[in-house]
């Protein structure tokens, strides 16, 4: 299985990205988890004119990565799982890619093209922080799919 995550975000070396980089590698038995962090002045420019235009320039970057697989969203106006739930969700796929957006969201025309959209919380969080929570999330689902203990 392959997995993606993409998400608007500034490229960088933290220790959010080392826990990423640390789910990462214990999904590594289970899956191939690739990280693609996509930024440029663009984005900063329709971010400074509002959410809209901000929008606007997300889905023109994430929309490659539509078609790739099964696209899962997060919103946070999508369906909540639970880890099992969740689990299935992306069971038996060959290649999942899950979008993150930048601080405005998705535009709902966006939401609509996408396979599942999907909540991580009903708590506001950071687009750091939740990457993390879905890398942990994946590895927990992998595990759950391949009887691992650790989802216990």
């Amino acid at each position: 299985m392959k997995i993606n995550v993409v998400s608007i975000a500034k490229p960088e070396k933290d220790c959010y990205s080392q826990l990423c980089d640390r789910f990462s590698k214990m999904s590594g038995r289970y899956a191939s988890l690739s990280s693609v962090d996509l930024f440029n002045p663009k984005v900063t420019r329709a971010q400074e004119r509002g959410a809209g235009p901000a929008r606007e320039i997300y889905a023109q970057l994430l929309e490659p990565w539509v078609g790739r697989g099964f696209v899962v969203a997060l919103d946070p106006g999508g369906k909540m799982y639970e880890s099992e739930g969740f689990a299935h969700l992306i069971a038996d796929r060959n290649e999942v890619t899950f979008l993150i957006g930048g601080a405005y969201g998705h535009e709902r025309g966006f939401l609509q093209r996408c396979d599942a959209v999907v909540s991580l919380s009903p708590l506001t969080m950071s687009h750091k922080v939740a990457k993390v929570l879905l890398f942990e999330q994946i590895y927990r689902a992998l595990a759950i799919l391949h009887n691992h203990p650790y989802h216990k």
